[in-house]
C-alpha cells in the first residue's frame, strides 16, 4: 500500500508539472503573438512611409525641371531687371555729365518706346509723358546730338518728330563761337545733315564741330551735333555744308528730354511783339 501512495503522488506531481508547463506555453505563445503583431505592424509603418517617401521622391524629381525652368526663367528676369537699372542709373550720371548745365531747362530721362527710321517722316515714342513734365515742344537729346522735338504728349507717352525728318529744323554754330544756321537732315543716310545759308565768306573747316547755338527755346546751347564733312555754293549766294552727324540713329535706346522752363514767357512776349506790330 506505501508503494501504492508513492505512485500516486509522484502523477499529481507529474500532472501538476504538465499543466503548470501547458499555462506556461500558452502564455508564451499568446505573448508571442503580441510582439508578432507589434512587429509586423512596425514593419508594415516602415515600408508604408518608405513607399510613402519614395513617391514624394519620384513626384519631386518629375518636378525638378519645371521648378528648375521656373527659377531660370525668374533670375533670369531679375538679372535683367539689374542690369536695366545698372544702365539706367550709368546713363543719367553720364548724362548729367555730358550734357550743358543750363538753369533753364529740365532734364528728364526716358526710354524710347518705338522710332520710325526708315520713312521720309521719321517719328520717337518715348515712355514720359505729361505727368513726367514732357509735353510739346521739349526737345529730345543726348549727349551725342540732337534728336527731336516733342509734338504731342498723354499722361504717359510722348510722340516727336526726329531729326530724320523734313519738318524739322535746328539752330547750329560752327565751332563754339563760329557762324550759325539752320541743319537740317540730308534726307539720305541716318547720318547726314545739311547746314545751309552759310556767308560764302566763311570758310568751313573739315573736321570742325558744330553745337547747338542756343537761339531756340527748345534746346540749351552747347551740345554737340556733327562735324564738318565739306561745303558746297548754293545758288552764288550761299553755301551749304555738309555735316554728319554724331548722334546714330539706329544705336538709340536711352534718351533725355529737355524742357525750358521760360518758354510760355517766351512764347507769350513774341506773341504780344508780333501783335503790336500789326
Amino acid at each position: 500500500m506505501p508503494g501504492r501512495g508513492r505512485k500516486s503522488s509522484s502523477l499529481l506531481v507529474s500532472a501538476a508539472i504538465f499543466i503548470i508547463l501547458e499555462v506556461a506555453a500558452i502564455a508564451m505563445l499568446h505573448s508571442s503573438s503580441v510582439l508578432q503583431d507589434i512587429w509586423l505592424n512596425r514593419s508594415s509603418h516602415r515600408v508604408a512611409g518608405w513607399l510613402w517617401g519614395g513617391g514624394r521622391r519620384v513626384a519631386g524629381y518629375f518636378q525638378l525641371g519645371s521648378r528648375n525652368r521656373l527659377l531660370q526663367e525668374e533670375n533670369a528676369r531679375l538679372g535683367e531687371e539689374l542690369r536695366k537699372y545698372r544702365e539706367l542709373e550709368n546713363s543719367e550720371q553720364y548724362l548729367s555729365k555730358a550734357l550743358p548745365a543750363d538753369d533753364s531747362f529740365d532734364y528728364i530721362f526716358a526710354h524710347i518706346v518705338k522710332m520710325g527710321t526708315k520713312s521720309q517722316r521719321n517719328y520717337i515714342i518715348v515712355d514720359k509723358g505729361l505727368l513726367d513734365g514732357v509735353g510739346p515742344d521739349c526737345g529730345v537729346v543726348t549727349s551725342e546730338g540732337v534728336v527731336g522735338v516733342i509734338d504731342a504728349a498723354d499722361d504717359y507717352l510722348a510722340y516727336g518728330r526726329t531729326l530724320m525728318n523734313p519738318n524739322m529744323h535746328v539752330s547750329v554754330r560752327i565751332g563754339r563761337d563760329g557762324v550759325a544756321g539752320p541743319l537740317s537732315w540730308d534726307g539720305r543716310s541716318s547720318r547726314g545733315a545739311v547746314l545751309s545759308g552759310i556767308p560764302l565768306g566763311y570758310r568751313a573747316e573739315v573736321g570742325d564741330t558744330l553745337w547747338t547755338s542756343g537761339y531756340s527755346a527748345i534746346f540749351p546751347a552747347e551740345i554737340p551735333v556733327g562735324v564738318v564733312m565739306g561745303s558746297s555754293t548754293r545758288s552764288g549766294a550761299a553755301q551749304d555744308v555738309e555735316v554728319e552727324l554724331l548722334q546714330d540713329f539706329r544705336a538709340l535706346d536711352y534718351v533725355t528730354v529737355v524742357r525750358n522752363r521760360n518758354l510760355a514767357a517766351i512764347e507769350a512776349l513774341e506773341q504780344k511783339a508780333e501783335e503790336e506790330q500789326r
